[in-house]
């Protein structure tokens, strides 16, 4: 089972913030093998959405408004539980997130490439053409409010 948290930065214990942190960056910089500033000014705004099983952090995300839309990103699941179905679960809470938050607002995110399929499951759709974010392939997909 899945203890899900949702807190603003101000909110998260220290060992929280080492535990996003830490799964972040190998998820994101060390794996991926991009260089790029992992931990940003978003943050300091964004809700973060943390879930833990037996006391480790196995899913993450960050939901946060921009440019008139709510938005969501920083989405993983460790390796450790890939292919178990905590993507959904995280994706779940998502929406729960957004519903409860930014209720009537469209949802625009920059997906990577590879997870287009991923995020069309939960209504998503793309709009344009990929583009290179962080030196990686990424394409924008909206959900209607």
């Amino acid at each position: 089972m899945i203890n899900w948290q949702v807190k603003p930065l101000e909110q998260l214990t220290a060992r929280e913030f080492y535990d996003l942190a830490y799964e972040r960056t190998r998820t994101f910089v060390v794996a991926q093998q991009r260089i790029y500033q992992e931990i940003d000014a978003i943050d300091l705004t964004a809700q973060h959405i943390l879930g833990y099983q037996d006391g480790h952090l196995v899913a993450y995300a960050r939901v946060f408004t921009e440019q008139g839309h709510a938005t969501f990103g920083r989405v993983l699941t460790v390796p450790e539980v890939r292919g178990q179905g905590v993507g959904r679960l995280l994706m779940q809470q998502i929406t729960t997130e957004l519903a409860q938050d930014f209720a009537g607002q469209p949802v625009v995110i920059e997906a990577q490439v590879d997870k287009k399929h991923f995020y069309e499951k939960f209504n998503y759709a793309v709009e344009g053409q990929p583009f290179l974010f962080n030196h990686t392939p990424h394409i924008k997909m909206v959900r209607q409010a």
